[in-house]
């Protein structure tokens, strides 16, 4: 049985899954930050670059997108051995195409683009371009697969092709053709729309909406909101399911323990059970992860002790990679063990904790000089870059909070000071985040003090990091006299 989390009280909206009672996953968005993957765009070619086989395509973001020559659906339609294998065969600089966002930028890259559409529903993905009939790995019936595969090959025409999600498993035909003719009517809808500049036509489900779709809910599944119109779309989406209203004043992450987790979370060491500990660091292009003995010596052999510490990090370490959103190449560096039935039985425990992680992935082995290696698509940024930013103070080589994330904090703290008996609150804060907090011209501040029912007087602490403390509650008057 799964909790599922759900806290939209401020304009970052954050999600958490837990599951048997302990913290499985963390995923949060900000409003600020467009929400794009999924979004379909008419775009125009600015550059083809037959030497990386890929063009960039403005769709109107501050950045270029990226589309490779593989994501083409006329190269996907053409004989792929024909000497025309060059980008610049397919498309052509200046070129209107529709093109669907599959990854996020980053602060070196644009967007992942590509034109072999997806419409995602909670029993199926419709491609109009795809051209094929899959079947999720985890419906391991073969009579069912095969009912699935039928179904598909009767619903598609010319180009279509379906991907039937986990959820489809035994679900009556009829279900599955509505969804079906709904996604194909979305699609439709799309296809038609010009524009002489870049402009999105289709916005994909709100974050919410998709981290739903993506988890499957079930009717055994307990979901919990803060905003009572989520909790009502909730009871209508899933009659099934347990749905909670939490309208208590301490904000529901708080409650339920995760604030602290996702502080944790942002440290590099994590301590286990025995006293030794991993190192989790990431880097450009890969995460790595080192284990330690720590003050962990044992009470038998060497190896006895060596083999203990490496299962329990194999268990934290496939913990870790969920909470975090740890993704691409993953390099673990394990306890050095001689014994290969050793490195073995960690393979095993790696693999069989990595089952219960729903994003795709795959266990490559140990290399020669004993590492284990890990690939995991990449759907969203990992926890610690959505929240922290590159340290100013130490010139990059550490991370600090954001000034967004500080903001978003203090405002879950207000929060909890609501209908208070004092009428004005005093807070120091960095620019940055009183910049925020008030939002365009005092207007977002003006709201919150409508709802909070006291106000509130900023000064500025004139700090280089995002931070803030609140100095003083109280009367009004007393503390404007104070500040000035």
């Amino acid at each position: 049985m799964r909790k599922i989390i759900i806290n939209e009280k401020v304009n970052e909206v954050r999600c958490a899954i837990f599951e048997k009672d302990e913290l499985a996953e963390i995923h949060q968005s900000y409003s600020s930050q467009d929400e794009i993957v999924g979004n379909i765009y008419i775009g125009r070619v600015k550059k083809v670059l037959p030497g990386m086989q890929a063009a960039f395509v403005d769709i109107g973001l501050s950045q270029n997108g990226y589309l490779h020559r593989n994501d083409l659906v006329s190269f996907k339609q053409s004989n792929q051995t024909e000497i025309k294998s060059s980008i610049s065969h397919y498309v052509r600089e200046g070129e209107k195409i529709l093109v669907q966002v599959t990854k996020t930028g980053t602060e070196q890259k644009g967007p992942k683009l590509t034109m072999n559409l997806e419409f995602g529903g909670s029993l199926l993905v419709y491609m109009p371009f795809g051209n094929y009939e899959a079947v999720s790995k985890k419906i391991d019936d073969e009579k069912e697969r095969n009912r699935l595969l039928q179904l598909a090959q009767k619903l598609c025409q010319e180009q279509e092709g379906i991907l039937f999600r986990t959820d489809s498993k035994d679900r009556l035909n009829e279900e599955i053709e509505n969804e079906y003719m709904t996604l194909k009517q979305k699609f439709l809808n799309v296809k038609y729309k010009t524009s002489d500049k870049p402009v999105c036509v289709f916005e994909a489900k709100s974050f919410v909406d998709r981290m739903l779709t993506e988890i499957a809910v079930k009717e055994e599944d307990t979901l919990i909101s803060d905003q009572i119109e989520r909790v009502q779309q909730l009871k209508h989406l899933y009659p099934h399911s347990s749905i909670k209203y939490h309208d208590e004043k301490e904000g529901i992450f708080s409650i339920y323990k995760v604030e602290q987790e996702i502080e944790n979370l942002l440290k590099p060491i994590v301590w286990l059970k025995n006293g030794a500990y991993i190192v989790i660091e990431l880097a450009e292009a890969m995460t790595t992860i080192d284990v330690n003995t720590g003050k962990f010596s044992g009470k038998l052999s060497m190896r006895d002790t060596v083999l203990k510490t490496n299962q329990l990090a194999a268990i934290e370490i496939a913990k870790q990679i969920r909470l975090r959103n740890l993704s691409g190449i993953i390099l673990i560096d394990f306890i050095d063990m001689k014994n290969k039935e050793d490195q073995v039985k960690i393979l095993d425990t790696m693999v069989h904790e990595m089952k219960k992680d729903r994003v795709q992935h795959k266990i490559l082995g140990f290399t020669e000089l004993n590492i284990l290696q890990i690939t995991r698509k990449k759907i969203r940024q990992p926890l610690v870059r959505n929240l922290t930013d590159r340290c100013k103070t130490c010139n990059g080589t550490g991370r600090t909070l954001s000034a967004e994330a500080v903001a978003y904090k203090l405002e879950r703290e207000l929060w909890e000071y609501q209908f208070m008996d004092e009428e004005a609150m005093w807070i120091e804060a960095s620019s940055e985040v009183i910049e925020l907090v008030k939002g365009t011209n005092g207007a977002h501040m003006d709201k919150l003090e409508d709802v909070l029912k006291f106000k509130l007087i900023f000064t500025d602490n004139f700090s280089s990091l995002p931070s803030y403390r609140i100095k003083q509650i109280g009367d009004k008057q007393s503390i404007i006299k104070r500040v000035k």
